[in-house]
């Protein structure tokens, strides 16, 4: 019994000292083992100015690499690599006996413009180490620039604020950068108001609102076309805003980022030059008229009947503009009378035995296309000045023999019973004629003003014509000139 009791105490003895023994080698192990250091960055959170041109981001490892050791990472965050940072690699290799390493970043400073960008670099998980989230296993930077951006504005506005639809006008606008622009660009004009673009207007001869921006530009041109309307008490706003969209290189002034055109066609008050009955009981009211001399005054003054055209307003209506008054150079005083004196250009001497279309009082022949022959065009928004002009239109008279004019009693000559049978209106005449006449009007410039003293008209009419007769007889004392093949001949209207 005792030499068993004295077994079990060796042997329990002898198991302590296992486990004692086991257990101090363990902890020798643990201290002096080789277990894999663990691998962190030494910041959390940085900040980089761009305009330094690189940094370092600095790892560190718990303790000294046993061996070369190769830590992998992964980059992240707003920065984009290649376009505002680059890196050699992705990976370092710490020495072995080091305890730290620099992953160097290039930053791309030209390509930045934004204030503030974001680069997070991770380490990757490896096998020869270990990473701790305790112990900072992402970076993240922040990069930082003082960004100065190119200011684009409008620099250049169109001489006047307003347009005439009627006119058709061509708008130059110049846009400023206040410095070069740095890369291409793209900038968009917003469009506000009551015209839609290709319908109304165009830009640049076409319907995209884009503008195109070029690298180391300072100025930019761009038209606008506004589309012919002939309507007149139009009255809109065209309001173009520069928008330079998702461009990150320029910025858009705040002063001077957008301009508005008025676009108006004002009513037009002839009350000015409308002061006496009309001719004849006719309708309207008289208007002196006159050509101008070749001395520079104004000669041969006849009065016509004109007024308002209430279906095409701002046109002046002429009633029964009378046709070609040219045998013997006489002038008419009927209702009406040639609006623009073809009479003067179209003479037959006393010995021809031929003579244009004629006739008097209730017979007399007019041209409809005439009706409303000048069209008024306001000075922006003041009606009381402006131009005046006309849509080119052909005139047609028809020659025929003398003898036939004078045959017969006034009232029942041939020439005047036709007229009467058919209005007076040329074009519905089926008299023998020995051949037509057709006087062009090419073009008609001029201007009105109704704040003067005495209210006026003045315009310039070009004419051309392949008829023999046209201009061969021309009035000795009034200034027709001929340019080319045009003839240029000036008139001027006052109330009577």
């Amino acid at each position: 019994m005792k030499n068993n009791l004295i077994t079990k105490w060796i042997l329990g003895a002898f198991a302590v000292f296992a486990i004692v023994t086991g257990t101090t080698s363990c902890e020798k192990i643990e201290i002096e083992g080789s277990y894999s250091p663990a691998v962190y960055f030494e910041n959390a959170q940085s900040s980089v100015n761009t305009q330094s041109g690189a940094f370092d981001i600095l790892v560190k490892l718990s303790k000294p690499a046993p061996k070369n050791l190769t830590v992998k990472f992964t980059f992240s965050g707003t920065a984009i690599e290649n376009e505002h940072y680059t890196v050699a690699s992705k990976e370092i290799t710490v020495e072995a006996g080091k305890s730290e390493a620099v992953i160097p970043v290039t930053l791309l400073n030209d390509n930045i413009w934004d204030s503030e960008l974001t680069l997070k670099a991770t380490i990757a998980p490896g096998t020869d180490y270990a990473v701790d989230p305790k112990m900072n296993p992402e970076q993240t930077i922040l990069l930082t620039k003082e960004i100065v951006l190119p200011i684009l504005s409008f620099a250049v506005q169109p001489q006047n604020e307003h347009t005439n639809p009627f006119l058709a006008e061509k708008l130059t606008f110049i846009l400023n950068f206040d410095t070069p622009l740095a890369y291409d660009s793209e900038a968009a004009l917003n469009i506000e108001g009551d015209l839609t673009i290709g319908a109304d207007f165009l830009i640049n001869g076409g319907n995209t609102n884009k503008i195109i921006l070029a690298k180391g530009q300072l100025s930019h041109t761009f038209e606008v076309q506004i589309k012919q309307k002939d309507a007149a008490g139009v009255s809109k706003n065209l309001k173009f805003t520069l928008d330079r969209g998702t461009s990150k290189y320029f910025a858009v002034s705040s002063e001077k980022g957008s301009f508005t055109v008025r676009v108006t066609d004002p009513e037009i008050g002839f009350a000015p030059v409308m002061k006496t009955a009309a001719l004849l009981s006719g309708s309207g009211f008289q208007i002196e008229q006159a050509v101008k001399a070749s001395d520079g005054t104004w000669s041969g003054k006849v009065a016509v009947n004109a007024g308002p055209n209430f279906a095409a307003k701002n046109y002046l209506m002429s009633y029964k503009n009378m046709s070609f008054n040219t045998i013997f150079g006489c002038q008419s005083n009927s209702p009406g009378g040639d609006v623009l004196r073809l009479a003067d250009m179209l003479l037959f001497a006393t010995t021809d035995t031929v003579m244009a279309d004629y006739g008097v009082g209730k017979t007399t022949r007019f041209f409809s296309p005439s009706d409303s022959l000048l069209r008024f065009v306001a000075q922006d928004e003041n009606t009381m000045k402006g131009t005046v002009t006309a849509r080119p239109q052909k005139f047609s008279g028809k020659i025929l023999l003398k003898a036939d004019w004078e045959t017969g009693t006034n009232g029942n000559k041939q020439w005047h019973l036709d007229s009467k049978a058919t209005n007076g209106i040329i074009a519905n005449s089926t008299y023998p004629v020995i051949a037509n006449i057709v006087i062009e009007l090419v073009k008609l410039e001029g201007t009105y003003d109704f704040t003067q003293t005495v209210p006026e008209i003045v315009f310039d009419a070009w004419f051309k014509s392949s008829s023999p007769y046209f201009m061969r007889i021309q009035p000795a004392l009034l200034d027709i000139k001929k340019e080319g093949e045009l003839y240029k001949v000036s008139y001027r209207f006052t109330p009577k």
